[in-house]
């Protein structure tokens, strides 16, 4: 059976794991449920992760912050943000030709006045936020010769990001941080700071400034005896999925300590573009190469996926860095159920994605 398979994949002359083989090689007598072989079963599961869906996702609603062309066509119902039951896109209007997904048309108005497409619109409020993101790699002795086998670099780390989070909350310049940390045994982003800002009240420029120069400040290389990588970006959030009930941001429903449960986790990837490459179909696509549509797809309801939200960094010049959040509020009664999509979304070989679950928050 497999050798049927090896081969059909050599006279293409490559590995691929869309190539087009024989289905009866897996549904033949031999390749009953019982009785199939660990590759059969790959193949196949390999198969449906990455075959295109009849359409790109089943969100009915979209809403926007702000005004725009088409944010007046609703339905013909009532419908707010209580009572919305399905899920949604939440895209800011500046961003929707950008960032709606390609094959998502927006809803148009025919002659009669009527919505042309089964995707509605909910104009909601800008909330005025700006998110920062600190990500630590690992601490890395100075000296290695001289570091005591005694030493545990991983808390001492924790510790030191800990207290800047404590600082941010007593000086109130952020409506809500968490510290996330991850939860396998190596990663490159052992730790990460996530803060909201409301632009209304604090300038986030000088928040960067300030919250740089404390990080920079707790690691001290040379009083700490440890150097690691820190990277600090400001972000705008271009696009989120979300299951109702929906979770507001913080400033409107309150901190990240009360929307969070003991079994709360979340699945961060990391992705840095060159600069330029941002284009606009690059973009559009963002649901194939962040894995969204995969997790959306493929995560099990038992996880409590609450939204699948993607960040894009503020700056004008440089590279430009991507992170995909994906908050799921059960995820941590069972964790085998995103164990089988973590690797999955690592095979594509583009950015990094870790578990993570949020130590502290406010």
């Amino acid at each position: 059976m497999y050798r049927n398979a090896m081969q059909k994949a050599f006279e293409m002359a490559k590995f691929d794991i869309n190539f087009d083989y024989d289905t009866n090689i897996l549904n033949s007598e031999r390749t009953d449920p019982n009785r199939r072989s660990k590759l059969s079963t790959l193949l196949h599961w390999l198969k449906q992760i990455h075959e295109k869906p009849p359409e790109p996702l089943q969100c009915d609603y979209m809403m926007n912050f702000g005004g725009g062309g088409n944010a007046g066509v609703t339905r013909a119902e009532p419908i707010s943000l209580a009572t919305l039951d399905r899920d949604c896109f939440i895209i800011p209007v500046h961003s929707v030709d950008r960032f709606l997904p390609a094959g998502i048309p927006l809803p148009a108005l025919n002659a009669e006045g009527k919505a042309t497409s089964p995707l509605s619109v909910l104009e909601v409020s800008d909330p005025k936020l700006c998110i920062l993101v600190h990500l630590m790699s690992p601490l890395e002795a100075i000296d290695p010769v001289m570091e005591s086998p005694l030493s545990h670099p991983l808390l001492k780390q924790r510790s030191i990001a800990a207290e800047l989070l404590t600082e941010v909350q007593q000086a109130n310049t952020a409506v809500g941080g968490m510290l996330l940390a991850n939860m396998e045994k190596s990663s490159e982003f052992p730790f990460i700071s996530y803060y909201l800002i409301n632009t209304m009240q604090t300038d986030p420029s000088n928040f960067y400034a300030g919250l740089r120069v404390s990080s920079l400040s707790k690691f001290e290389p040379k009083a700490l005896k440890y150097t690691a990588a820190h990277t600090l970006d400001l972000y705008s959030e271009v696009a989120a999925i979300c299951r109702p009930p929906l979770v507001l941001p913080s400033n409107e429903s309150g901190s990240f300590k009360k929307s969070q449960t003991a079994a709360t986790g979340y699945i961060i990837s990391v992705f840095k573009v060159f600069e330029g490459d941002d284009g606009e179909r690059f973009e559009k696509n963002w649901l194939y190469w962040t894995g969204a549509r995969m997790l959306y797809r493929y995560l099990p309801r038992a996880a409590g996926l609450r939204r699948i939200a993607l960040h894009k960094s503020t700056s004008q010049k440089g590279d430009k860095m991507y992170l995909l959040v994906c908050e799921c509020a059960d995820l941590l009664k069972d964790i085998s159920l995103a164990a089988f999509l973590i690797p999955a979304l690592r095979a594509r070989l583009c950015g990094y994605t870790g578990l993570y679950r949020p130590i502290q928050a406010f």
